[in-house]
Formats: structure tokens, sequence, C-alpha cells
């Protein structure tokens, strides 16, 4: 009668046959035409030229115990997966190249107490509340996100042909970023006019990896790789 053979020993020859097969795959992905492959979409608008290693840290650990560890992971016998290669970005990453004096809405300020509220609507206390380094468009999230924080705008002396007041009060959130640049970066001044504002369209367009209707030029430049 033939000896049951246990689920450990089973385990066991699996992980042993998926070693080479993990290790040779690994290999090929780690090569510039296989990192394509293991991105979780496509580069942002304005990122092309960007090497995973600019945006992404190297994991913890080697790639062998890495591999190890995610193999592991399938056989049920560890809780979570191990980032393989690169680890996650974070605001960190993002703030390596596109830290600005001038930022008009730091991630910082919205870590206080009082913007808890605010957070319900719009995560912008992390550059990945608003961007993904991989999906095509620029911001992924609506254009009338200012309401979070500006529902109670008082503007003294107001100088637009149409008051702000009204515009809170119409709830016309979506002309905000038609007269301002969220991060403050185009030096460019904001119209007088709503009608020389720039269209909702325009906008949606532009965070949608459109042309910028507020120019080319920016004050501080992101920093490029090196």
């Amino acid at each position: 009668m033939a000896k049951k053979v246990s689920l450990q020993r089973l385990r066991l020859f699996a992980l042993i046959a998926a070693i080479p097969v993990v290790l040779l795959g690994g290999a090929v992905l780690l090569t510039d035409t296989g990192k394509p492959l293991v991105a979780h979409g496509p580069i942002q608008a304005g990122h092309e030229n960007t090497d995973c290693s600019g945006c992404h840290a190297p994991s913890a650990g080697s790639y062998r115990q890495q591999i190890q560890a995610n193999i592991l992971y399938a056989l049920g016998q560890r809780e979570t997966p191990a980032d393989f290669g690169y680890a996650p970005v974070t605001s960190a990453q993002c703030l390596a190249c596109h830290e600005r004096k001038n930022e008009r809405h730091p991630i910082y300020r919205f870590r206080e107490p009082r913007f808890v509220k605010a957070l319900e609507t719009v995560e912008a206390s992390s550059c990945l509340g608003c961007h993904s380094e991989h999906a095509d468009q620029r911001v992924f999230v609506e254009p009338e996100f200012c309401q979070a924080c500006h529902a109670d705008l008082n503007v003294k002396n107001d100088p637009i042909d149409v008051p702000h007041k009204t515009l809170l009060a119409d709830k016309s959130w979506g002309t905000c970023l038609g007269c301002h640049d969220f991060h403050g970066n185009h030096p460019v001044k904001a119209p007088l006019t709503l009608k020389a504002a720039h269209s909702l369209d325009d906008i949606r367009a532009y965070l949608n990896a459109g042309p910028s209707p507020y120019g080319d030029v920016k004050t501080y430049k992101a920093k490029e790789n090196e």
C-alpha cells in the first residue's frame, strides 16, 4: 500500500519546483524590457522619461528573500506578500522631485486635525490622494474638490465681476481651477472676469493629460533623473 504524502511535503516539493521558474521569471522582469510588464498601469503624463527607480525605492531584502517570501505567501505560510524589486511610491518620492518653495497647498498642512473632515472629500494629505504614478491622467479626482475646504470662503474687497460669495452660493465649484492653479507654480495672474476663466472642459482635459491652460512656464521645475 502506497504511503500518503503529507501536505507539508507536497508544499516543499512545490516550493522546490517553483524556485527555478520564479528565478528565471524574476530575472526577465527586472530587465528594461520586462519592467513594463510588472507596472500597475501606464506612466503618468509628463513622466514618460522617468525610470522605475526614479519613483520607486528598492524593496527590503534581496531578490532571493523577496521571491522566497512571495512563494511562502502563495503556499499560505506567510500572511502578506513582499514587494518585489521596488516598493510602492510614497509622497516622499514625489516631493524629492516636486518640492516647491511656493507650494500653495503643501500636503503637511492637511495633516492638521482641522482638516479631518475635508479629507473625506479629497485625500490632500498625500500626493497619491490626487495623483497616481500608473494612470495616464494627471489627477484622478473631480475638479470640484475645492469645496472640501473653501465652502465658507469670505473674500474682502472681492475684485472679480462675479463675487466669490455668489459662486459659492451657486455651488459653482467647477470655476475654481478655471482661475486658480492648485499648486500655485504657474506664474500667471488669476483673471478678474468669469468670462476670461478657463472652462471646466479645458480643466478636465488638463487633469486627464491634456495641454495646460495655465501655460508651460513654471516657477520651480521638477528635478530630472540623474
